[in-house]
C-alpha cells in the first residue's frame, strides 16, 4: 500500500510541481553536457597547443563541476523543502488516519527514489542528445577538424552525474526524514496558515534607504571605472565588492516600500481597476524575499559580466593575433657571453634558412650611458624609492631606427625618420607605456657619447620587434642611423620571416621541426626563443575557448538556480494568495483582469533582479574586460547578445512556466 500511495503522490507531484522536475532534468543535462566535453573532443584533430589547452580546460571543468554540484545541490534541497512545506497538510491527514511518522518518511524515500530514477534518466537522455550539438560548438570554437565526428556517449560523464546527484538525493532524503521526525501534528495542520515573514517598512524610511542604496552603488560604480587608478591593493578592490553587495541589499530591502510610496502619489493610477491590489501583492512578495532577490540579482550580474566578457575577449584576441603575429615566425636570442647569433645556433641544430623568405634581421644594443634613470630623468629622481637602484642601473634596449623600420614595414607598423639629434621610444606593454609617458612629462632629453638627443615624440610610440602572445615590449629606444654603436654591447639578435610554402602541412612541419630542435636550447644560458604565427593563433583560440566554456558553465548554473528559486517563490505565493483571488471572483472580477494582475506581479518579481543586474553589468563588464586583458574600443555586442539570449532562454522560460502554473493554482486546478 505504501508503494502504491507513493506512486500516486509522485504522479501528482509531477503535475503540481513541474518547475521542480524541469529544474532537476535541466540541471542533470547541463552537468552531463559540460563533463562530456572531454570525451567528445577526443575525436577532433587538434594541434599540440590546442590539445594542451583543452586538457587544462577539462581539468578545470572537473574542479568547477564540484562547485556547480554544490549550487545544484542547494537548489534541489531548497526545492524539496518547498514541496515538503506545501504537503504538510497532506501529512497531517495521514497522521490523523493512524499512519506513523516512519511510514511517512518511508513514503517520501520511495518518492525520492522515483524522482531520482526518472529525473536522472530523462536528464541524461536530454544531456546526451544536446551534447552532440555541443560537439559542433566546441569544434567551431577550437576551429577543429570534425571529419571523424560520430555520435558519442561519455561513460565517465554518466557515472559522475549519477554519483553526484545520488549524493544530493541522499541529502534530500535525510533532511526530509529529519523534518518529518521532529514535526508535530498541530504544526502540520497549521502549516498552510503560516505565511512568510513580511516586515512592514515605513514609506519615508524606505525612500531614504532606496536613495542611499543607489548612492552607495554609484560610488562603487565610479571607483571601478572613472576613478580606477585609486584601486591599488586587493583591499581596495574588495571594498568596492562589499559596497556593491551592501548597496544591492539596501535597494531590495527598500524597493517594496519605495514602490508603494511612489504608487500612492499617483491616485488616478493607484485606484484604477485592481492596481492597488497589484501594488500590495508585489510589495508583499518583495518584502518576503529580500536576501534571495539580492543574491539572485548578484548571480545574474556575474553571469552577464562573465558571458559578455569571455566572448568579447575572444574577439579581442582574434584581432590581436593579426596585430601581434603579422609574419610566420619571429626569433630572438640574447647575444652576451657566447657571441652567437640566431643563424649560428640554427646551423648547429641543422635547421636551414632555406625554408624562409622575407627574412628581416637586426641587432639591438645596451649602452652604459642610456639607463632607465637617464631616460626618465627628473621623474625617476622624484620616485627613486619606488623603483630602486637596480632598475635605475639597467640599460634600456637601443636600436638604430633603420633596423627597426625594416621590421616595422614587414609588421605593417609605423616607421620613423629621425634627425641626427632625435630619438623615439617604442613599447606596447601598458605599464611600460605609462612609465615612459610619465618620464616624457619631466624629461625629453638624453645624453649619449657627449651628444644631446631630443625626443621626436612627446609620448611613447606603439611598436615591437619580437612577435608575442601578449603586448610584452617594455621599451626600445631608437637612435638615428648615423649614431656610432660600435663600442656598445650587442644585446639581442632578432629575425622575422615568412615560410616559402604557405600550405598548412608545410607550416606544421616547420613549426614542429623548430620546436623539436630548439626545445633543448632552453637548457642553455642564452637560448633562441622562437614564436610562430601558428603558436599565437592556437593559443588565442584555445585560451578564448577555455574562458568561454568556463563562463558558460558557471553562468548557466547561476541562471538555472536563480530562475528556479524565483519560480518556486512565485508558486508558493500563488498558493498562499489563492483565497484572495477567490474573493475577487466572488466580487465579480473578470478572469482576464485576474490574469493581468498575476502577469504584472510575476513580471515585476522576475524583472526587477534582471533590471538591477543590468545596471550593475554596465560597469562590471568594463572591470571584467580589464581583468581579462581586453583593452581598447572592442565591441561588446556579440558577447552581450550571447548573455541576453541565455538570460531570455532561462529566465523567460521559467517565467512562462511559473506564470502558467501560478494561474492554474489560483484557479484551484487539481
Amino acid at each position: 500500500m505504501l508503494f502504491k500511495l507513493s506512486g500516486k503522490n509522485f504522479k501528482k507531484s509531477i503535475r503540481d510541481y513541474f518547475v521542480y522536475f524541469f529544474t532537476l532534468i535541466l540541471g542533470i543535462a547541463v552537468f552531463y553536457i559540460f563533463n562530456a566535453i572531454e570525451t567528445q573532443t577526443a575525436m577532433m584533430e587538434l594541434t599540440k597547443a590546442k590539445a594542451e589547452i583543452l586538457d587544462m580546460m577539462n581539468r578545470i571543468l572537473e574542479v568547477v563541476s564540484i562547485f556547480v554540484s554544490f549550487i545544484l545541490g542547494y537548489l534541489i534541497v531548497y526545492a524539496s523543502r518547498f514541496m515538503l512545506k506545501k504537503r504538510k497538510k497532506e501529512f497531517a491527514v495521514y497522521l490523523t488516519l493512524g499512519m506513523k511518522k516512519t511510514q511517512i518518511s518511508g513514503m517520501l524515500w520511495i518518492e525520492t527514489v522515483f524522482m531520482g530514477i526518472i529525473s536522472l534518466g530523462t536528464g541524461l537522455l536530454v544531456g546526451i542528445g544536446l551534447s552532440q550539438f555541443m560537439s559542433l560548438f566546441v569544434s567551431k570554437i577550437f576551429e577543429a577538424d570534425l571529419s571523424k565526428f560520430v555520435f558519442t556517449i561519455s561513460g565517465k560523464a554518466i557515472v559522475k552525474s549519477i554519483l553526484y546527484f545520488l549524493v544530493i538525493y541522499m541529502v534530500v532524503m535525510i533532511l526530509n526524514t529529519w523534518e518529518i521526525s521532529r514535526a508535530r501534528l498541530i504544526r502540520f495542520l497549521t502549516a498552510e496558515k503560516k505565511k512568510e515573514k513580511n516586515i512592514l517598512k515605513n514609506p519615508i524610511l524606505s525612500v531614504l534607504i532606496f536613495i542611499l542604496g543607489w548612492v552607495i552603488l554609484g560610488y562603487a560604480y565610479y571607483n571601478v571605472t572613472g576613478n580606477v587608478q585609486v584601486l591599488i591593493t586587493e583591499v581596495d578592490v574588495f571594498t568596492q565588492i562589499i559596497l556593491g553587495i551592501i548597496g544591492t541589499f539596501l535597494v531590495f530591502w527598500s524597493v517594496s516600500g519605495f514602490f508603494t510610496a511612489m504608487a500612492g502619489k499617483v491616485p488616478k493610477v493607484y485606484y484604477k481597476g485592481l492596481n492597488s491590489f497589484t501594488v500590495g501583492e508585489i510589495s508583499n512578495k518583495l518584502n518576503s524575499m529580500v536576501v534571495s532577490a539580492s543574491i539572485i540579482c548578484l548571480l545574474l550580474f556575474m553571469t552577464i559580466c562573465m558571458i559578455t566578457s569571455v566572448f568579447t575577449r575572444k574577439a579581442y584576441k582574434e584581432k590581436m593575433v593579426d596585430e601581434l603575429a603579422p609574419m610566420d615566425i619571429s626569433m630572438s636570442k640574447a647575444v652576451i657571453e657566447d657571441h652567437k647569433g640566431i643563424r649560428e645556433v640554427l646551423q648547429e641544430k641543422n635547421l636551414s634558412m632555406n625554408a624562409f623568405c622575407d627574412i628581416t634581421e637586426a641587432y639591438s644594443f645596451h649602452c652604459e650611458e642610456i639607463t632607465n634613470a637617464e631616460v626618465l630623468g627628473n621623474y625617476f629622481k622624484k620616485n627613486a624609492d619606488k623603483y630602486g637602484e637596480e632598475f635605475a642601473r639597467n640599460s634600456l634596449e637601443v636600436m638604430k631606427v633603420g633596423d627597426y623600420n625594416r621590421f616595422a614595414k614587414m609588421y605593417h607598423q609605423k616607421t620613423y625618420n629621425l634627425k641626427e639629434n632625435e630619438y623615439v621610444i617604442v613599447a606596447n606593454q601598458d605599464g611600460a607605456v605609462q612609465l615612459w609617458n610619465e618620464g616624457f612629462k619631466e624629461n625629453q632629453e638624453i645624453t649619449f657619447q657627449g651628444k644631446t638627443y631630443h625626443a621626436k615624440e612627446t609620448i611613447c610610440q606603439d611598436g615591437f620587434i619580437m612577435m608575442s602572445y601578449e603586448k610584452w615590449n617594455q621599451g626600445i629606444l631608437l637612435l638615428p642611423d648615423e649614431t656610432d654603436l660600435s663600442q656598445s654591447k650587442k644585446f639581442c639578435n632578432y629575425i622575422a620571416a615568412n615560410y616559402k610554402n604557405d600550405s598548412r602541412k608545410f607550416r606544421n612541419m616547420i613549426d614542429e621541426q623548430i620546436a623539436n630542435n630548439l626545445k633543448n636550447s632552453w637548457k642553455a644560458d642564452y637560448p633562441v626563443i622562437a614564436v610562430t604565427y601558428s603558436n599565437i593563433l592556437d593559443d588565442s583560440i584555445g585560451t578564448s575557448a577555455m574562458y568561454i566554456f568556463l563562463g558558460m558553465y558557471l553562468g548557466i548554473s547561476f541562471l538555472l538556480s536563480g530562475a528556479a528559486i524565483l519560480s518556486l517563490k512565485v508558486l508558493s505565493d500563488a498558493a498562499d494568495s489563492k483565497e484572495k483571488y477567490e474573493i475577487l471572483r466572488k466580487l465579480g472580477c473578470q478572469e482576464r483582469k485576474i490574469r493581468a494582475v498575476v502577469w504584472k506581479q510575476n513580471s515585476m518579481f522576475f524583472g526587477l533582479p534582471v533590471f538591477v543586474a543590468g545596471i550593475h553589468s554596465i560597469f562590471g563588464i568594463q572591470v571584467c574586460n580589464q581583468l581579462l586583458s581586453v583593452y581598447g574600443e572592442q565591441s561588446i555586442l556579440p558577447g552581450l547578445m550571447a548573455a541576453v539570449v541565455l538570460v531570455l532562454f532561462f529566465y523567460g522560460g521559467y517565467f512562462l512556466i511559473a506564470q502558467l502554473c501560478s494561474l492554474r493554482i489560483i484557479k484551484g486546478g487539481k
